[in-house]
């Protein structure tokens, strides 16, 4: 109960977050913006246990790595599916990081490298965690651009317990006002706008956040078991605004 609450209330304040910036939720189906690959293995299989990887960052950057981590679970965490939390996947590999190799980070490297586990290491680790699919989330972008606007890109990939791809999926997302915005570059009086870099470090953090869930809530309606709750909190607590 404990752990639904809390996942209750990490959910609201990103929804509060959004609302505060104007984010957009579109949660319908498979959108032209994403790369979306989904194999016909998946067709009446139900998944009822996914771990999810440690997140891993092009450029390295732990809070979003955190971050990307807890909206996954926050967020898809009802729709039918039961998701072993990052950290859980961490404590696990860290009993046998002693073996050859070091098997924390090799997955981590692969999932750096290529956006997912080898076959052979997938296999592995579903055996070890006890799930019937891994899920692997690279974040390719975090940044403040395009005149102070949050930029968020990841890829996910879903891979079953014979190492083979289930689901995959990539995409970008925005949030906060577009470059060329007469309320951007310019200030009340009509001079430049100061440089957004200079913008306090909260608001660039909201600004990520909003983008995530922008990017994530897109992209509800193409996860391999779509919950329909997902469709009835974005009309409900999300308006439409300017988004990748």
């Amino acid at each position: 109960m404990n752990g639904n609450r809390s996942r209750l209330a990490g959910l609201m304040v990103l929804v509060a977050i959004g609302l505060a910036l104007g984010v957009s939720a579109d949660a319908a189906s498979p959108d032209s913006r994403d790369r979306l690959y989904r194999n016909s293995k998946l067709d009446g299989f139900q998944l009822t246990q996914v771990a999810l990887l440690p997140v891993v960052a092009v450029a390295e950057n732990l809070g979003a790595e955190r971050l990307v981590e807890r909206a996954w679970v926050d967020l898809y965490g009802e729709a039918g599916t039961e998701w072993m939390p990052a950290d859980a996947v961490r404590a696990r590999l860290a009993q046998v990081s002693g073996e050859p190799g070091n098997l924390a980070a090799e997955v981590d490297g692969q999932v750096w490298q290529r956006g997912e586990v080898e076959p052979e290491v997938a296999a592995r680790l579903a055996r070890l965690l006890g799930v019937d699919a891994l899920l692997s989330v690279r974040i390719d972008r975090w940044e403040i651009a395009d005149g102070g606007r949050g930029m968020v890109e990841l890829s996910a990939v879903l891979t079953g317990a014979d190492g083979a791809r289930l689901w995959s999926i990539s995409g970008l997302a925005g949030c906060g006002v577009p470059s060329g915005s007469r309320d951007l570059n310019f200030s009340t009086d009509l001079s430049w706008f100061r440089d957004p870099r200079l913008e306090p470090r909260c608001l660039s953090e909201a600004k990520l956040s909003g983008a995530l869930r922008n990017l994530l809530i897109r992209w509800e309606g193409s996860l391999p078991e779509a919950s329909p709750y997902a469709h009835e909190a974005a009309s409900a607590h999300f308006v439409r605004t300017y988004l990748d």
